[in-house]
């Protein structure tokens, strides 16, 4: 059974370069397009990893970081962050909210690829 990722990014053209990606490694993918939107599709789609955008409209990615960990059954769900920002605080604070990766923009689709493999094992 693939395993299943939840991408959640504001841009459309970036999803669709992730959603690309993994599907085609084998991911069950599904796509949120903020914070908000996000936190409701966990609850249906289950992710064994999410890939989150840090800077969205609604509830950025530190907000995600921060209700995820108050949901029990997502507590253990791996993050790997995406920032147009690179700064360190922003990856240190991403780290210290439960992050296990955090990629700076741009990142070739081969990095993120290899992150998720990392983190839940090959989905082929």
């Amino acid at each position: 059974m693939p395993k299943k990722v939840l991408v959640i990014d504001d841009s459309t053209v970036l999803r669709n370069i992730i959603v690309f990606n993994l599907k085609k490694a084998g991911y069950e993918i599904a796509e949120a397009v903020d914070g908000v939107d996000a936190l409701d599709k966990m609850q249906n789609f289950c992710p064994d990893i999410l890939i989150l955008d840090l800077m969205m409209p609604k509830l950025d990615g530190f907000g995600v970081l921060k209700e995820k960990a108050k949901m029990e059954a997502f507590q253990g769900t791996p993050a790997i962050i995406l920032t147009a920002k690179g700064g360190e605080d922003d990856r240190e604070n991403a780290l210290n909210l439960g992050a296990i990766d955090v990629l700076t923009k741009p990142f070739s689709p081969k990095q993120l690829l290899d992150s998720v493999k990392k983190v839940v094992g090959d989905a082929v």
